[in-house]
């Protein structure tokens, strides 16, 4: 007797299992492709606990107090937890944006995992297998859904960039000067074609916040205190750097904006990674934005796309 195998317990332990193991696959799928269709910046291992987490949702159903997390409100508030908790974006807009693409991909996974399943199936295996009542999907219809969806979604994905945003993408960008260096996304943006006038240098628009560290203290007490308007206060700066830094006065003009002057100072070289490459430019000057480039924060800086398509340049592999 005591060494007779409760098979029943063994049942349920591998339902169990197989259960929480299909159900963190498709979770991380969704949220893996979410994070891809937002561009949202976030650890692999936050992706991986917040699918652990809500692998587990689905045992609600072996306990019958907890059925009421099953209704169609308490669904939603449980999948505004879980984009919280995958992204834990700080901005409400791209918090929204995140929101909507996981739902869009769920639906799309869910659609194509029920087309795979009536495509493959005869309405006659379906009517006959299952005496025509409700049943749950096979798992391996659900899995293929899972592939076709990320299949569509990509391609998708792929068209839109390249037929919409072909000229406004987001790379990773990192200043150089005097032995320090910055590292930041950058928006390339056709609409940005500032240079400085003496040099003809074009002009590399990038938020002070992020730049703050290379700057010498004069010009980090103007900024700090919104001064840059100050033309008085900029000469002086100017003048006051001698060879630390190179700065220059670049006038500009915006869209509904009246004109202005920025403040920009020459780089030792900037690196700008595209795919697989990382590509070295130095024929430019970093305008300094004294505000947010982007009220989502996925970019802090404006690529000239003068700087990416001249000047002397080298190209390694990464």
């Amino acid at each position: 007797m005591e060494n007779k195998i409760d098979r029943g317990g063994i049942s349920l332990y591998v339902v169990a299992e197989y259960l929480f193991i299909e159900n963190f696959l498709i979770n991380y799928a969704i949220l893996q492709s979410t994070k891809i269709i937002t561009r949202t910046k976030t650890k692999k291992s936050r992706i991986f606990i917040t699918s652990t987490i809500s692998a587990l949702y689905p045992f609600v159903l072996f306990f019958p107090m907890l059925s009421f997390l099953t209704n169609f409100f308490m669904k939603i508030i449980i999948s505004i937890v879980i984009v919280k908790l995958a992204y834990n974006s700080k901005s409400l807009s791209l918090y929204l944006k995140q929101l909507s693409a996981f739902y869009v991909i769920s639906f799309v996974f869910a659609g194509a995992s029920i087309g795979t399943y009536y495509f493959t199936n005869s309405y006659e295996d379906i009517l006959f297998k299952y005496n025509g009542v409700n049943h749950s999907i096979p798992m391996k219809y659900i899995f293929l859904g899972v592939i076709l969806g990320g299949i569509m979604i990509k391609g998708i994905f792929h068209y839109y960039q390249e037929k919409v945003s072909k000229e406004k993408e987001l790379l990773d960008t990192t200043i150089y000067l005097n032995d320090q260096k910055v590292c930041f996304t950058a928006l390339t943006d056709t609409g940005n074609s500032l240079i400085e006038p003496i040099s003809k240098s074009p002009v590399f628009v990038v938020e002070y916040k992020v730049i703050k560290g290379l700057l010498p203290e004069r010009l980090k007490n103007i900024y700090d205190n919104n001064r840059e308007e100050d033309f008085t206060a900029l000469q002086g700066a100017i003048e006051d750097v001698g060879d630390e830094i190179i700065l220059r006065l670049i006038p500009f003009k915006a869209v509904g904006a009246k004109n202005g002057i920025l403040l920009g100072f020459r780089p030792d070289y900037i690196t700008v990674t595209e795919d697989s490459y990382e590509k070295i430019y130095n024929d430019l000057l970093i305008g300094i934005f004294n505000d947010k480039l982007s009220h989502d924060d996925q970019y802090q800086g404006l690529l000239n796309v003068n700087i990416l398509n001249g000047g002397d340049l080298s190209v390694k592999e990464n």
